[in-house]
């Protein structure tokens, strides 16, 4: 059964300049809650959202990063109205490359080395990742490529329909640096797969 998604409203926050406020965009019953300190990029889930017996998982919107720096939800089944705060973000803050499956121990050993910093940039969906714009072309980035905000990295395939993969959005550097690519060209990927590292310059 495919997933039902909905995009969580932003708000800004006129209490902590510069942070955003995640809120329901519809009246329901959110459950669960995001973890404080936890740090999302572009189209992760958020909560699961129940509105009329119908489930909804609710993902932040695109070109959005930032971690949970407060949750307004307790981590129950909890009642919802349409703008209902449910968590802080502070776009500001970037994420730091952790071990996983997606980054080889060579990617850890630079993170430890002093590479820390790096920008996690992850499959939006399950698809098939294309580094090239068609067979024949060259790749859109190679690693040591330098990148800056609307640069399209690679695309991830979705039942025919070809889902840009770019760079930037709100708390992001203006420009980086591609320092790896570790998912082959035409690989299957799963959602949330780490696809690019990226060092901000």
């Amino acid at each position: 059964m495919a997933e039902k998604t909905l995009i969580a409203k932003l708000l800004e926050d006129g209490d902590i300049p510069g942070t955003l406020i995640i809120a329901s965009p519809v009246v329901g019953y959110a459950d669960g809650a995001p973890k404080k300190g936890q740090f999302l990029n572009p189209f992760d889930r958020v909560i699961e959202l129940k509105i009329l017996n119908q489930r909804y998982v609710l993902r932040l919107p695109r070109e959005t990063h930032g971690r949970i720096t407060e949750v307004f939800i307790p981590n129950s089944f909890t009642p919802v109205a349409y703008g209902t705060p449910i968590a802080r973000m502070d776009p500001r803050a970037l994420t730091e490359v952790a071990a996983s499956g997606a980054v080889d121990a060579a990617v850890e050993g630079e993170a430890a080395g002093g590479e820390s910093g790096l920008i996690s940039i992850t499959a939006p969906s399950e698809g098939i990742f294309y580094r090239k714009p068609s067979p024949d072309s060259p790749p859109f980035v190679e690693e040591g490529s330098d990148v800056s905000s609307g640069s399209v990295l690679g695309l991830v395939e979705v039942m025919k329909c070809f889902n840009q993969i770019t760079y930037g959005g709100i708390g992001l550097p203006e420009r980086g640096s591609v320092v790896k690519i570790p998912v082959e060209d035409t690989s299957e990927v799963s959602f949330g797969q780490t696809l690019f590292l990226i060092k901000p310059i």
